[in-house]
């Protein structure tokens, strides 16, 4: 059974954090998008997916002008189902495959997540 969910756009990994004087912390930007995409994920009441699986990002397309790095976009949110328990981690132990595609009929990003059986 597949899990499918939209969120807000993603902050790219090149805007997720700042430079302090002593040490790197989120930007602003960043912390924005996490508030209003974990409340976008609480409402739709995700299932938490156990044990490995397979995810697909479906980025929204033409939203503006600039060129985009698709891989860029997919790691806040990552960790953003990991931090709310949709899957239990994106190490190698969990995240078995993972695509990313642009998409004109997806408004900010639609994440597909297959869980896989582990062979008996």
């Amino acid at each position: 059974m597949n899990v499918v969910l939209t969120l807000p756009f993603p902050v790219s990994v090149n805007a997720m954090f700042a430079d302090g004087k002593t040490r790197r912390h989120k930007s602003q930007r960043y912390c924005d998008w996490l508030l209003e995409a974990g409340y976008a994920l609480n409402v739709q009441k995700p299932p938490q997916i156990k044990g490995p699986y397979h995810i697909t990002y479906a980025f929204q397309e033409g939203q503006d002008r600039r060129e985009r790095d698709a891989f860029n976009l997919e790691k806040g949110v990552t960790d953003l189902l990991v931090k709310h328990g949709v899957v239990q981690g994106d190490s190698n132990k969990y995240l078995r495959k993972g695509s990313v595609e642009w998409d004109h009929t997806v408004i900010g990003v639609r994440i597909t997540i297959t869980p896989i059986e582990e062979p008996a």
